[in-house]
């Protein structure tokens, strides 16, 4: 199976040390990516029948400071994306950028009524962009972890078949 090296979390890794490995990484990103819409669809729809949004509590909340519990939802799902999706940073920190972009120009033209969900200060979003890029990073430290307890795992039992 083909090597690489994972740039931040030191191991060697081979498609076959992969979590599901027989699905394409593509697939999995795919379903995943659904599975994270659908959570914010049904958070966003609690906010029209309860008229507040549960998650748009504000922690931390400075001039330069903003973090709420949807900055939790961002580091999941890139905690999610770096464990699927490995050594892809740039290409993820782009798409957190344009999601971001999007909500902006959503926001500013009031698509769909969004304006009442989605307007934040530019330093929420700032901050989202660093929640993601933690939860990414996070997310290749876990997958590191796994693939190690995978590789102890199958050598041990290797071991104990030469035993008997």
């Amino acid at each position: 199976p083909e090597s690489k090296r994972m740039a931040r979390a030191w191991v060697e890794i081979n498609d076959t040390d992969l979590p599901f490995a027989k699905i394409s990484r593509a697939t999995l990103v795919f379903y995943f990516l659904c599975c994270c819409a659908a959570l914010v669809v049904t958070l966003h729809t609690m906010n029209f029948i309860a008229g507040y949004d549960p998650l748009d509590y504000g922690l931390i909340v400075t001039e330069y400071i903003s973090i709420d519990l949807w900055s939790f939802i961002h580091t999941f799902t890139f905690i999610g994306l770096g464990f699927l999706v490995p050594d892809n940073a740039p290409i993820f920190f782009l798409f957190g950028c344009l999601w971001e972009l999007t909500e902006y120009i959503a926001c500013k033209i009031n698509f769909m009524g969004v304006q009442a969900i989605w307007n934040e200060r530019i330093t929420n979003t700032i901050w989202d962009l660093w929640f993601n890029s933690i939860g990414y990073f996070m997310g290749e430290m876990l997958l590191a972890y796994y693939i190690k307890r995978k590789r102890e795992a199958r050598k041990k039992a290797m071991e104990a078949k030469k035993l008997q």
